[in-house]
């Protein structure tokens, strides 16, 4: 039997509460490896690019903190990284702003622990994933 690789991801949170019970979380599971945890700081990027992440997973109070710029800057360097955003802040801005940047999942901050756990496993493998009635995307075509 082939050893499994574990998913390396990289936490960013605006809310050290979030951010440090997510982790706990995640460190309990066999497949997943926390490769970094922070708030948001303009060394952030630096740091995401240097974990060599698979997962970014972040909330919507990170994620609008974000230059615009910068995840294309991080795309650049880790061309298949998977970005997992926690809604925090539910407006229709932050939706758009999230949905421009090209993430994988998007999930409602309703969702249960296990669904984050799914959806990490799931974009690892590459899916875009929308959690929001449990149903999977092979690609998302577009964002209205």
């Amino acid at each position: 039997m082939t050893p499994r690789i574990s998913i390396r991801v990289f936490l960013l949170s605006g809310s050290r509460l979030l951010g440090e019970a997510l982790a706990r979380v995640l460190r309990n599971t066999t497949d997943i490896l926390v490769v970094g945890t922070r708030s948001y700081s303009a060394d952030a990027p630096a740091e995401i690019i240097e974990s060599a992440c698979d997962v970014l997973l972040m909330d919507s109070v990170s994620c609008l903190a974000l230059d615009s710029q910068v995840p294309e800057n991080i795309r650049g360097s880790l061309p298949n990284l998977k970005v997992i955003t926690i809604e925090t802040d539910a407006n229709e801005a932050t939706f758009s702003k999230v949905a421009r940047m090209g993430i994988t999942c998007y999930l409602l901050k309703e969702v249960a622990v296990a669904d984050v756990i799914s959806a990490i496993r799931v974009a690892a493998e590459r899916e875009a994933v929308n959690l929001h009635g449990a149903r999977r995307y092979s690609r998302v075509t577009s964002v209205t």
